[in-house]
Formats: structure tokens, C-alpha cells, sequence
């Protein structure tokens, strides 16, 4: 699966960050987290709420049990 982040500059869409993940590694908890990382929490609107998905993912960065940068 190719993941990217686009950015709107000088009127244009430009590929900010991508990366590949095999789709076999992805779980359904928050896939924004399990694509870029607990940088993904930094903005997000539902972080700690109970439409969270990702607090189990966080909980496994804080123990090394997940690649902080994500997959």
C-alpha cells in the first residue's frame, strides 16, 4: 500500500512524505498512527476520546513494542 501526504503549494498538490506498507502488517486500529507514527496524534481531533483508535498503538510505542516513526 503506498501512503503519501499531499500539500496545496503555488496552486498545485505536491507529495509532501510517502512511504510502501504491506498491507498484511496494518490492523484496524488507527491507521494514520500505524502510517506516520505518533505524529499523526499531534493534530489529531479524537485523540483520548472514545472514537480513539489509536490508544492501544500508543500504548505499545511507550513500551518499544511499535516503531515510534510508524510502519
Amino acid at each position: 500500500m503506498n501512503v503519501g501526504e499531499l500539500s496545496l503549494k503555488n496552486g498545485r498538490l505536491e507529495t509532501v512524505k510517502s512511504k510502501v506498507i504491506n498491507q498484511s502488517q496494518l490492523t484496524s486500529d488507527c491507521w494514520l498512527i500505524q502510517f506516520w507514527g505518533i505524529d499523526a496524534c499531534k493534530k489529531c481531533k479524537v485523540k483520548n476520546t472514545r472514537n480513539c483508535g489509536g490508544k492501544k498503538i500508543r500504548s505499545l510505542i511507550r513500551k518499544g513494542e511499535f516503531p515510534e516513526n510508524g510502519l
